[in-house]
């Protein structure tokens, strides 16, 4: 019996063409790499490892672009335009990491969340205990000790193991992910909101940036489309010229004229040189338009790093501004964001394009994003390795000409200096050189600084530079002989000594490692237990409101308390809100009333097609009169789901509700 042929899978053609130009880029960098002899095409992600993912990446996104851009710019070919910018060797994060050091920007958001959640405890029990080789830019923090913020950095840096070439994306990234070790555990106990913020903001900066790109890249494609076309008619006039021209001329008919006053030749010749050199010209065009798609290419995806003259000179000087000057919030966020989406293995990262353009955009503005400091170079504490002498001591920052406090017991304020108001404010003690940086002044102005903004600057310099330089160890020990000295000391410790030192050494990592995880154990347990009590404790608290207004509502209705004539009511209408409302239920001649006195509430009266409605809103308001119990029992079922405050009007009278509404406004802004 013969085998049945196996069916061939059905030929996309769209993934066929993403193949094909990943392929074609490839081979480019193949080809630079043989001929500088490199590793390009590793340190460009573009081995069929990471080409793999990137191309799948591709095609996932690939629908939501042609979406995007189709109808808008339909001379481009997206399969074509977007593979193509996905899969060129110009950057990729690490590269990024290995120019701005964005790994650091990363570490300082994630400290920076857990001290705002007042979770910083529970993560530094997490770091490691100590930072030695990792490797960081030389960086010094007002908030967090160098000893903190690299341990964070080394946590990232070794996430998916020990790679010093690549930290953001090596390959052990396709490996298997363990969710107990120490960087997924730290993710746990930053705030969830921020993450999805951060993530969306990421998001939102990558289609602004393929915005930017389709706009130059359309009229450039639409003069290379005008420069082809020019040449095909061209093409197909010299084609018509060669048919009409004679294959050998008729000596016959020649043989009577002067050969030096053969017109009809000399005119033939002319017009066929006319079209070589229109040709000529139209190839010589098209030559500089796609050198500048080429440039584009290049210049678009690392414009954190170009000049804004350097851009220009490839998409003129409007977009250059865009590219240059495009809005990042926070730098730092957008670090952490694309390492985030990296680990959840998101598409978004892994089609590189606008993402590592937006990634260099925020890197390079990281305070080392671009320079990075050297002591021993900036000419303001050290001079050839020598310490630079503080200036004079300036009584200004001491004079008492400043208004102080007014006790009870005071007939006027004591005067206070600007020193003694810093330490009021902060408890710290300024430094006794406050001019230290007043050479900078002349070249901070010539950089474009108001004379407000160089002092201010000069001051900041100041104080941070003098903090930098804190000492806290006056010791022996401070000066090098003593070292010398010391460290021979400790070389003449005997081998049993140092054999017994490293056993307890050994014990009590354990041991702390054991408290750590105990100590993490226990704050997670507690963390949860206060979240679920306190998600009670408001349950409740809402389930009684929600109680007491049916009650008032019940007790209006059995009683009659809401007077026929009601009395003019002493708030201003139309009352503006502002929290986000939704009112369900209602008759008609109330809702035609109460919506010209509260504008901004969403009136649904019976409609509840959209979940959306209930999930965004702040207070959910019902009007019991005037619903079905089939609604009513969905509405109350959504704000449960939403965890959604729910009120209700206890009268049938538009103005005594709205009364209402403004008074449960007003007591929630007290």
């Amino acid at each position: 019996m013969a085998k049945k042929k196996k069916q061939r899978a059905p030929v996309n053609p769209e993934l066929t063409k993403v193949k094909s130009v990943f392929q074609r880029n490839v081979d480019m960098a193949y080809k630079v790499q043989r001929t500088h002899k490199s590793d390009f095409v590793e340190r460009y992600d573009l081995t069929d490892v990471y080409c793999k993912r990137r191309i799948k990446a591709v095609m996932n996104l690939l629908p939501k672009f042609k979406e995007r851009y189709g109808k808008q710019y339909p001379e481009l070919e997206m399969e074509e335009d977007l593979a193509n910018i996905a899969s060129l060797p110009v950057m990729t994060y690490d590269s990024i990491e290995r120019s701005t050091s964005l790994c650091l920007g990363a570490a300082f958001w994630m400290l920076d969340r857990a001290w705002e959640s007042e979770t910083i405890l529970e993560v530094s029990d997490l770091l490691p205990e100590s930072y030695s080789g990792v490797d960081c830019v030389d960086v010094y923090d007002t908030r967090f000790h160098h000893s903190v913020f690299k341990k964070m950095l080394l946590v990232i840096q070794t996430r998916y193991g020990k790679d010093k070439s690549k930290y953001v994306v090596p390959e052990s990234i396709f490996d298997k992910r363990d969710p107990e070790d120490a960087f997924h555990k730290i993710m746990a106990l930053l705030p969830p909101e921020r993450i999805e913020l951060a993530v969306e903001n990421l998001k939102q900066k990558f289609w602004e940036w393929a915005d930017l790109y389709f706009a130059v890249l359309s009229p450039m494609v639409k003069e290379l489309n005008r420069l082809d076309e020019a040449m095909d008619r061209l093409e197909d006039q010299m084609r018509e010229y060669l048919d009409r021209k004679p294959k050998k001329p008729d000596f016959a008919a020649l043989k009577d004229l002067a050969l030096m006053d053969d017109r009809p030749l000399i005119g033939r010749l002319s017009e066929e040189e006319q079209m070589i050199r229109q040709m000529e010209g139209l190839e010589e065009k098209r030559k500089k338009a796609e050198h500048r798609v080429y440039n584009l290419h290049f210049v678009s995806l690392s414009a954190g790093v170009h000049g804004k003259k350097q851009i220009a000179e490839c998409v003129g000087d409007d977009f250059a501004e865009a590219f240059c000057n495009f809005r990042i919030d926070d730098p730092y966020e957008i670090c952490f964001a694309i390492l985030y989406l990296l680990d959840q293995d998101d598409d978004y990262a892994w089609v590189y394009s606008f993402m590592t353009a937006v990634v260099c955009r925020a890197a390079a503005m990281l305070p080392w994003g671009l320079e990075l400091y050297s002591e021993m170079d900036d000419g303001i504490w050290f001079q050839d390795n020598e310490w630079i002498e503080p200036k004079p001591f300036d009584p200004e920052w001491y004079e008492t000409k400043y208004a102080g406090e007014l006790y009870e017991d005071d007939d006027d304020p004591h005067d206070v200096s600007l020193a003694q108001l810093v330490y009021q404010y902060t408890g710290a003690v300024l430094p006794r050189d406050m001019n230290r940086f007043d050479r900078l002044k002349k070249e901070l102005r010539a950089k474009g600084l108001k004379p407000s903004q160089v002092s201010t600057l000069c001051a900041m310099m100041n104080v941070i530079g003098e903090v930098s330089r804190q000492r806290f160890d006056f010791s022996k020990y401070a000066d090098q002989d003593d070292w010398d000295d010391w460290y021979a000391e400790e070389e003449a410790v005997t081998e049993d000594l140092a054999s017994e030192n490293e056993k307890l050494k050994a014990e009590l990592a354990n041991l702390r490692k054991q408290a750590k995880e105990a100590n993490y154990n226990l704050s997670r347990e507690n963390r949860e237990l206060k979240d679920q009590l306190e998600k009670m404790e408001a349950g409740a608290g809402e389930l009684r409101q929600e109680l007491a207004d049916l009650r008032e509502v019940v007790f209006n209705q059995q009683n009659g308390a809401e007077e026929e004539k009601a009395e003019e009511s002493k708030i201003s209408f139309p009352y503006h809100t502002s929290r986000r409302l939704v009112a369900f239920g209602g008759h008609d001649s109330w809702l035609r009333e109460i919506k010209f006195k509260l504008p901004d509430v969403r009136f649904m009266s019976d409609d509840i097609s959209s979940p959306e409605i209930i999930k965004r809103a702040d207070v959910v308001w019902i009007q019991t009169n005037c619903i079905g119990h089939k609604s009513y029992n969905i509405i109350i079922d959504l704000a449960r789901k939403y965890s959604r405050k729910v009120r209700y009007f206890a009268y049938a009278s538009a103005t005594k509700c709205a009364e209402q509404v403004v008074e449960e406004e007003e007591n929630t802004d007290k």
